[in-house]
């Protein structure tokens, strides 16, 4: 439980495995929630209610799926960890918020096609990640700092 906890906390540091660790497990957590909401969910929303947006896989979804939500709820962590991997920099974790642009640009562009997100927005918001991809795959000093 400790551990769980330690994914929200904002202070201290990170090493970079443990943020390579988190990684990949939410990208695979996010895609079996895409996976569940398009093969379990959608087809058996129109049987419980006829009033509820439902969808086909494959189809334009409407309203708040699964993955949206397990999206949302993976940032807070994906921010802690970011944070933390400044804070081994020695560094503040307000450049965390570098990522900020990107993650809202790609939500966009994957749940709301209709805002006209291009791929030239996704590039300006990837170049504005750039520093802080490049803290987090650094790695950070051995010696104690403020952060700990």
């Amino acid at each position: 439980m400790k551990k769980l906890t330690r994914l929200f906390s904002f202070s201290g540091r990170v090493k970079r495995a443990k943020f390579l660790q988190f990684v990949p497990l939410a990208l695979i957590l996010w895609l079996a929630a895409a996976w569940v909401d398009e093969t379990w969910l959608a087809p058996n929303l129109c049987e419980i209610n006829e009033d509820w947006i439902c969808y086909l896989p494959g189809e334009v979804r409407e309203g708040i799926t699964l993955d949206m939500i397990v999206f949302a709820l993976l940032i807070v962590p994906f921010f802690a960890l970011a944070v933390r991997r400044v804070h081994d920099h020695d560094r503040s974790g307000l450049w965390a918020l570098l990522g900020l642009p990107f993650i809202l640009v790609l939500a966009a562009f994957l749940y709301f096609p209709e805002w006209g997100v291009s791929y030239t927005h996704m590039a300006v918001a990837a170049a504005i990640f750039l520093p802080l991809l490049y803290w987090i795959l650094r790695k950070g000093s051995k010696e104690p700092n403020r952060y700990g």
